[in-house]
């Protein structure tokens, strides 16, 4: 994935807001436009409980902005 992307998407993945479709209160992870249950259009964001099951995870790492100095 590119940094730019990365970063935009930061707050959604690191405190969990979804969505949750108005019309079947279906819970949307990651956020999308229309829900994947009934195809209605989702509007509402929603911050998602912080408890449930890993079922998969990656370990990015991001590259500092110092450089070494040499002695």
């Amino acid at each position: 994935m590119e940094i730019p992307r990365h970063w935009r998407l930061k707050l959604e993945r690191y405190r969990l807001i979804g969505r949750q479709c108005p019309h079947c209160q279906a819970k949307i992870f990651p956020r999308r436009g229309v829900c994947t249950d009934c195809g209605g259009e989702t509007t509402i964001n929603e911050h998602l409980s912080e408890k449930g099951q890993i079922y998969s995870f990656t370990v990015m790492h991001e590259a500092s902005a110092v450089t070494p100095t040499s002695q």
